[in-house]
């Protein structure tokens, strides 16, 4: 796979998002943050 000069928005978007979850996984356990991503994949459909 080759990689694209410039910005990759799907590796800063997955930075940022990993970033977030670590800063909250203290306050929300995985199961919930899961949850909450499985309800929004069902929005999308």
């Amino acid at each position: 796979m080759t990689e694209e000069k410039g910005s990759n928005p799907m590796k800063e978007f997955l930075d940022k998002f990993f970033d977030l979850c670590r800063e909250y996984q203290q306050e929300i356990p995985p199961h919930k943050m899961a949850e909450v991503l499985r309800d929004y994949a069902d929005r999308l459909d």
